[in-house]
């Protein structure tokens, strides 16, 4: 009896580890980014930040936790994105998607910074739509930071998820 209690346990939590699981809202770090474009790579500071110094456009993919609701995978994603943009003629621009296993976009959201500052971060606000993912699906946030601009670096310091 003892024996096929433990067995039953073991298989009940082998299945609840199999499952996704519920994160809740989260902020990470913008150095967690990775690059996906050019051929050098971004600076990360302990703060946390990711810095492009590289002299050229940068574009990096970010992780993100995606959370469920079982039986129904419906996603409905915010993103606020802290970044800095010293550029006067070019923007942080980044886009959330809700995708497919196999890469098949079902629903994604793009926003930019506007203007110059050199002293103060900026956000950027994204939303995607309510979507249905299987369980296998996933959500990226990809951004684009423009190069060095008179000595100022754009950076991702930070971007908050709520699912």
């Amino acid at each position: 009896m003892t024996k096929n209690l433990f067995k039953q346990s073991v298989a009940a939590l082998a299945v609840l580890g199999a499952m996704p699981t519920f994160a809740g809202p989260a902020t990470y770090a913008g150095s967690l980014c990775t690059s996906v474009s050019g051929f050098s790579a971004p600076s990360m500071f302990r703060s946390g930040r990711l810095i492009n110094q590289t002299g050229a456009a940068l574009e990096v993919v970010c992780p993100v936790q995606r959370n469920v609701t079982i039986p129904g995978f419906n996603e409905t994603v915010s993103f606020l994105v802290t970044a800095r943009d010293p550029h006067l003629t070019e923007n942080v621009c980044c886009t959330a998607t809700v995708t497919e296993s196999d890469g098949t976009a079902l629903a994604s959201d793009t926003g930019c910074t506007s203007g110059a500052d050199t002293a103060n971060p900026k956000t950027i606000s994204l939303s995607v739509p309510t979507t249905f993912a299987s369980v296998s699906g996933f959500i990226a946030l990809r951004c684009e930071l423009p190069a060095p601009y008179s000595g100022f670096q754009s950076a991702l310091s930070s971007f908050y998820i709520s699912e």
